[in-house]
């Protein structure tokens, strides 16, 4: 009897052990499930701060950068010749910019400006140490001509500076007055102006175009 008692005790020595090892091997799993749970993580969060590190830095390499919307404006254009618009396409496109993180000054001298007496554009004789270029599917225009103004804050000189604002105007036709009809839109004429010279290369609506500041 004490013999049966005996090999009876031992079998379940022998469960419990089982058991045991059972319980072991689910709690190593479960630690290694967590393990791997907490490195993905930190890989994670280290790729994010990683990605936002770099963000960062090319924002700081940015001298400038846009603040709000950039605006499209329609307008009729006289593409037959006779000071009469005639065909709607986009004549000009603004935008509003701000130095960058350096806060380095920027020179926004313009080659084009807005005359102040009948308020046609036309070239400001200044050397232009900035370029925006255009492009579209249809053509390309590496000078385009823009002109700027600034807002709120301004010592009142083309220089950018920390805390002004602003807003450049690129011109992809051209703007002329004459007695009649005034002030109106028109077309390029060929290569040597910086203006769009084909009624069917207008920008219209669903239309993507590039623009570039590029900057000495």
């Amino acid at each position: 009897m004490l013999s049966k008692l005996k090999r009876l005790y031992g079998d379940r020595r022998g469960i419990t052990g089982l058991e045991t090892a059972i319980i072991l091997i689910a709690f190593v799993v479960v630690a290694s499930v967590f393990a791997y749970t907490v490195i993905s993580a930190g890989i994670f969060s280290s790729h994010k701060e990683k990605e936002a590190l770099h963000a960062g830095l090319e924002e700081a390499r940015t001298l400038m950068v846009p603040k709000g919307d950039v605006i499209a404006y329609k307008y009729s254009v006289d593409t037959t010749g006779d000071d009469v618009g005639d065909t709607d396409g986009v004549v000009k496109v603004s935008f509003t910019v701000t130095t960058g993180l350096a806060e380095l000054p920027i020179d926004l001298t313009p080659a084009w400006q807005l005359n102040g007496t009948d308020g046609n554009l036309e070239t400001s004789g200044l050397s232009n140490p900035v370029v925006i270029s255009y492009s579209d599917s249809k053509q390309l225009i590496e000078d385009a001509a823009w002109t700027v103004s600034f807002s709120g804050k301004s010592n009142g000189d083309n220089i950018l500076e920390s805390e002004e604002k602003a807003e450049i105007t690129v011109w992809v036709v051209d703007y002329q007055y004459v007695a009649v009809p005034g002030l109106h839109y028109s077309l390029g004429a060929g290569a040597a102006d910086p203006f769009i010279d084909a009624a069917a290369n207008l920008l219209g609506a669903r239309t993507t175009f590039t623009m570039q500041i590029k900057g000495e």
